[in-house]
């Protein structure tokens, strides 16, 4: 299946050939919370490849004249190339991805995360801990590789439960529409392959210390971000809460696969007034890399300002 976004294609298409040649607990227990040491670094994006998407797939309700406005084009039916970043953090003896990608099976263009974390010099056994901001198949499938097997053999699993309940339910496939229900088939494959090797948590708790969960529904159910408490300098990983420095400017423009429109854009609103008055540092899984960045507030309101 593919989808499409709708994006500034000169500025998008440097950023990403850019970007290509560079490139536990149980529910209910929680660890107490402290800071990760000052000299733990900050995570590497690493690449997974770009997802191509269908005209209209992004901003599907956006007013087209304001749309076509902000891209600088009149024309919105390009395939436009979007990154995929994954996070990789390497603290004290821990290695630890924050989601796994694509994977072989979604889409051909995605997928190449192991290929990255050799390139990194991090083989996929070394990785010890995956923590889930949610299981759209661009976050999830990458668990299993080519040969149906895990991809991530040593690896300990986190999931935030309301993600994993919803995915894995009865309900899961009426509750999408007809064009995602390979969403629900392909989660509903594999998080019961990982199901022994994972550790739930709710909103608030630390998956890993100094790790901190933060629900963020409306893409998904039980989407969470998380913020990474690195010494003085916390960064915030916002998964799918933010997809494109459009879903700042325009908070109130869904996007094609948020599940719940209203309350994505109320989560939205929410994270943009926390990250300018916080003044954090965030790093966005879908935006031009390396995906780091921050918010700041204008006259006309919030815009995203990338870093690098």
């Amino acid at each position: 299946m593919t989808m499409e976004l709708i994006y500034s294609v000169t500025f998008k298409r440097r950023s990403f050939l850019q970007f290509l040649g560079a490139s536990a607990l149980a529910a209910g227990m929680v660890h107490p919370r402290r800071a990760m040491p000052q000299e733990s670094p900050a995570p590497q994006m690493c690449n997974d490849g770009y997802l191509v998407l269908d005209p209209g797939f992004f901003f599907p309700d956006a007013p087209p004249d304001a749309l076509a406005a902000e891209l600088g084009t009149a024309d919105l039916a390009t395939p436009i190339l979007m990154p995929c970043t994954v996070p990789l953090l390497r603290h004290g003896d821990q290695t630890i991805l924050f989601d796994t990608g694509a994977g072989p099976a979604f889409m051909e263009t995605a997928g190449s995360l192991s290929a990255s974390l050799e390139s990194a010099g991090v083989p996929t056994d070394q990785i010890t801990d995956i923590i889930f901001t949610h299981c759209h198949p661009d976050h999830l499938w990458g668990v299993t590789d080519d040969f149906d097997e895990l991809a991530f053999p040593n690896a300990h699993y986190h999931l935030a439960q309301k993600e994993y309940d919803f995915w894995t339910s009865a309900d899961a496939m009426g509750a999408m529409p007809e064009n995602l229900h390979n969403f629900v088939a392909g989660a509903q494959t594999r998080l019961p392959r990982i199901a022994e090797r994972t550790s739930f948590f709710e909103d608030g708790a630390e998956p890993l210390p100094g790790i901190e969960a933060i629900a963020t529904p409306g893409h998904t159910p039980g989407h969470c971000s998380f913020l990474l408490h690195l010494g003085d300098d916390p960064l915030l990983l916002t998964g799918d809460v933010f997809s494109d420095p459009l879903t700042v400017r325009y908070p109130d423009w869904s996007w094609g696969t948020d599940q719940d429109p209203a309350t994505a854009s109320a989560t939205r609103r929410r994270m943009i007034d926390r990250i300018v008055g916080d003044q954090m540092r965030v790093a966005v899984y879908h935006m031009p890399p390396p995906g780091f960045g921050r918010i700041e507030m204008g006259a006309d309101g919030a815009h995203w300002v990338q870093e690098g």
